[in-house]
């Protein structure tokens, strides 16, 4: 397992995992969520974060509250991973219908990963969509020109089909940059990276440097 592993990544737990809920009180509800077998999501840490622990999080359906319930976990109790599902196999669920056009469009701009309410229905059976929810979307993104192009596809979608749509161009070395603040054109934009998020040069983030493996 790689030392460190990126945000939104999706972790199974073994069935005697040692994890420990951030706030005792939401212990039950996760010892209930882990014993149905369903994942948690890799969360950010903090630069200066020295607890080891894999930190985790749970976000619950909107009849719970969306709480989202943090917790740690020893890498060891980690029975698999696996990154967030493809848009193109939440299209084959059970969606929300008046969601079904809206989505196949996102899909024929680009390939994404979901996260999110989407990808939170689709993996638990719960309900987390309704009709006025935003789609969330990862996508993999190399240069500045797929970068623009991106952003200007994803502002005609909103506009076409009134709908919001949400989500992070990822660079290959784990960094992303939510796509919403890129397109505003900004000199600087805030880039999150595996050791931490900061400003910078909207020009830079897909420089030749920053999107070397």
């Amino acid at each position: 397992m790689p030392e460190r592993l990126p945000r939104h990544t999706l972790v199974w737990l073994s069935a005697h995992a040692g994890w420990q809920a951030d706030i005792s009180a939401h212990e039950p509800r996760l010892a209930d969520w882990f014993a149905q077998g369903l994942p948690a999501i890799v969360a950010r840490r903090a630069a200066d974060d020295a607890d080891p622990r894999l930190r985790l999080g749970v976000p619950l359906p909107p009849a719970e509250g969306k709480l989202r319930l943090a917790l740690r976990v020893p890498a060891h109790d980690v029975l698999r991973t696996a990154p967030p599902p493809t848009l193109q196999t939440v299209l084959e669920g059970d969606l929300v219908q008046d969601w079904q056009r809206p989505l196949q469009a996102l899909q024929d701009i680009a390939a994404a990963r979901v996260f999110g309410a989407f990808a939170w229905q689709y993996l638990t059976g719960l309900h987390y969509v309704h009709a006025r929810s935003d789609i969330d979307l990862l996508w993999r993104i190399d240069t500045t020109a797929q970068a623009d192009a991106l952003a200007a596809k994803l502002q005609a979608w909103e506009a076409g089909y009134g709908r919001r749509v949400d989500g992070e161009l990822c660079l290959a070395d784990g960094a992303a940059v939510n796509w919403r603040e890129y397109a505003g054109r900004s000199r600087e934009v805030l880039v999150k990276r595996p050791e931490g998020a900061a400003l910078e040069l909207r020009e830079s983030v897909f420089a030749p440097a920053g999107v070397s493996a």
